[in-house]
């Protein structure tokens, strides 16, 4: 059966950018799709701007009522048709072979007995201007760098509660529509700004992920995003999870509920919470909204309650005494010499070769159940502590 995907748009205003989405999906090698535009209420004329591209494969919804953005999300999904949903931002850009490559995932050789739940691709960051923007994007953090193939339930939730940030973004992933239905829904508003990592970490409970290493999207990282706002709020208000973390235990919760966890996953995911608790205590000294020493000092504190395995590690030792104890200006100092060495890292990282041509790219196979197939661990119904 030929993969058809219904690519949609959940957008509120941002015409400026809508047009250009639009374009980079009718600009797809791959013509079984269509594309829903859900309009949260925009004060833009979105409708005349969709007008202006007479395809029959475009479909425009105005809804009456403005509701928060992953509520948007999900109301969207609601309205497409096909098998295969992939979610796109109106900054997004797909690259022309996209989803040439995700079908020849979709229909490559079954793996006995598992389901196909996900297919991911990495993507790229770019300015508004169209510059590379990985050291603006990743900052001091590591790049998490998927392998080509499939993934399972444990070896995805391993990769996702490993060190730094993933290449991939909500936009460059397909999930199965069944999967979407017993999931019930895209996003959970409660879990907040990293209910993409949640997502797809509740989806490969449900199935296999296939990941593609060449980048397929381009996220455009713009200053005054809704996410840096959600961001600077969540260290304002004192609230005791990171946005990371409380993705990670919700991920996890799903897991537990449909397969055995093993004690190490467990440990796994609560070390990538204290983690995220030590990167948040670094950025209440540094950043608009921190709370200071005294939020370091409460971060700090629950990364130990968290795992305190993971600040035995010399180098998180340091993070947590640095952002406790450290003047300001030298956890500024520090913070800006780690990131101007990753910043190093990522502009290699991004000057690799161009990405494959899209009938060579669909004629490649990717290597089932390789060395991205964890080994199944012992079951476990203990609960993660954090």
């Amino acid at each position: 059966m030929t993969p058809a995907f219904s690519v949609f748009i959940p957008v509120w205003n941002d015409a400026e950018w809508l047009g250009g989405a639009i374009e980079s999906v009718r600009a797809q090698t791959y013509p079984h799709w269509e594309l829903v535009i859900g309009d949260n209420d925009s004060n833009d004329d979105l409708r005349a701007l969709v007008a202006a591209y007479p395809d029959p494969r475009i479909r425009y919804k105005h809804w009456r009522t403005h509701v928060d953005t992953y509520s948007n999300f999900n109301r969207t999904a609601l309205l497409c048709d096909y098998d295969w949903l992939q979610l796109l931002s109106a900054d997004d850009r797909l690259h022309p072979a996209c989803l040439e490559r995700m079908a020849s995932r979709i229909t490559a050789p079954a793996v006995s007995g598992r389901r196909l739940a996900l297919v991911v691709t990495a993507c790229r960051r770019v300015t508004p201007e169209g510059t590379p923007a990985e050291r603006r994007y990743y900052g001091s953090q590591r790049v998490k760098r998927g392998c080509d193939g499939r993934y399972t339930a444990r070896s995805w939730l391993k990769l996702l509660a490993e060190p730094g940030m993933p290449e991939w973004n909500i936009g460059s992933i397909a999930v199965a529509r069944d999967v979407l239905a017993e999931m019930g829904g895209f996003f959970r508003p409660e879990v907040g700004l990293c209910s993409d990592h949640d997502f797809t970490l509740r989806a490969a409970a449900y199935g296999d992920v296939a990941y593609i290493s060449a980048p397929l999207l381009e996220y455009t990282v713009r200053g005054r995003s809704d996410g840096n706002q959600r961001f600077m709020q969540n260290r304002t208000s004192g609230e005791a999870s990171t946005p990371m973390g409380a993705a990670l235990l919700s991920g996890l919760a799903t897991h537990r509920s449909r397969r055995p966890v093993a004690p190490a996953e467990q440990r796994m995911v609560r070390a990538a919470v204290a983690r995220s608790h030590l990167q948040r205590a670094g950025q209440h000294r540094i950043l608009p909204g921190g709370r200071g020493r005294r939020g370091a000092v409460a971060d700090v504190a629950r990364a130990v309650v968290c795992s305190p395995r993971t600040l035995l590690s010399p180098e998180l030792l340091l993070t947590a005494a640095a952002s406790v104890v450290a003047p300001r200006v030298a956890v500024r100092w520090g913070s800006a010499a780690l990131a101007w060495r990753r910043g190093r890292e990522h502009e290699r990282a991004a000057q690799a070769g161009p990405i494959p041509g899209a009938t060579a790219a669909a004629q490649k196979q990717p290597a089932l159940n390789g060395a991205c197939s964890a080994p199944a661990g012992a079951p476990s119904a203990r609960a993660a502590r954090c």
